[in-house]
């Protein structure tokens, strides 16, 4: 009867342990470079939704502008332009210009916030973002205003959207409801029109 393990055995009992901590060290590896890009992916999320409250606080501010004004609210899929009156920098409660735009530089596809002609936001965001309009009974339209039943001539100011959305393919990672209905002060020269 003899004790111990030939070299035989031993050699074989080190390999399958090699063999085991190599699965598992591959598998440790994977399971980090996963947990990495999560993380990367997270932190972009989080800063772009960080970076666009102020945006949607402005566009919740939307105010409709004069029916003859230079900045009354139009829209398409990748730009929208009106009014706010709680824009990012300036005075409060004053009207701001602002422009919404989804364009692509440097190879990327960018949300990019403009308020008064400066650039004050700008955000990566997936290929296929669109810009999209909601009326106040819910319907969608790719451009506001909308091109059928819309006659803006006995109006005093142009009707704004219910809703201006932002949509990441099926999702809208920003959505905002002007609240307000009426827009601006009557100006003087304007009394013929209302009366």
């Amino acid at each position: 009867m003899r004790s111990g393990f030939t070299l035989i055995e031993a050699l074989v009992a080190l390999v399958i342990a090699a063999l085991i901590t190599l699965v598992l060290m591959d598998t440790l590896s994977a399971a980090t470079g996963h947990a990495t890009r999560i993380e990367a992916a997270t932190r972009a999320h989080t800063a772009r939704t960080l970076a666009l409250i102020p945006v949607t606080r402005a566009l919740d501010a939307t105010v409709p502008d004069y029916h003859d004004g230079d900045n009354v609210f139009t829209g398409n899929a990748t730009l929208a332009r009106g009014l706010t009156l709680a824009g990012i920098v300036g005075r409060a409660a004053a009207p701001s210009t602002f422009e919404l735009e989804i364009a692509e530089t440097d190879g990327a596809v960018r949300l990019i916030y403009r308020e008064n002609g400066e650039t004050l936001i700008n955000v990566a965001v997936p290929d296929g973002a669109r810009l999209a309009y909601r009326d106040p009974a819910g319907e969608e339209y790719a451009v506001w205003p909308p091109e059928d039943g819309f006659d803006p001539d006995p109006l005093y100011y142009r009707p704004i959207p219910a809703a201006i959305l932002v949509f990441d393919g099926e999702n809208a990672v920003l959505a905002a409801a002007p609240s307000r209905t009426t827009g601006l002060t009557l100006r003087t020269r304007d009394f013929d029109l209302v009366l």
